[in-house]
């Protein structure tokens, strides 16, 4: 895994003048079992990365674990699979998956 790095997506924004309040909201309420979509990219290889969902398996204060919920499509991330460990922090959400309507209820 030393081969990949997660987008910091937070700092993207900030340095576009964009103030998600709305996304901070969602990561707020995240919980063990929620999903979030992550952009992992490759040092190797010329493709930018790919945005993929990321099961929650732990949270620690702004840092989270997770595990990949899809096989990247991307060639610089072949190595990754279904089920692969990820870590990342708050700033690393790209965005929350709309939860299913059960969970609105």
């Amino acid at each position: 895994m030393n081969s990949i790095v997660v987008e910091d997506i937070q700092g993207m924004r900030l340095r576009q003048g964009i103030h998600d309040v709305e996304l901070r909201e969602e990561i707020r309420g995240l919980t063990i079992g929620d999903f979030v979509k992550l952009t992992l990219l490759s040092r190797t290889g010329s493709y930018p990365g790919e945005t993929l969902p990321v099961r929650i398996t732990r949270i620690r204060g702004s840092l989270f674990c997770g595990v990949l919920a899809t096989r990247p499509t991307c060639r610089g991330l072949s190595k990754l699979r279904l089920g692969s460990p990820v870590r990342f922090t708050t700033a690393h959400i790209h965005s929350v998956p709309k939860r299913q309507l059960k969970d609105e209820q």
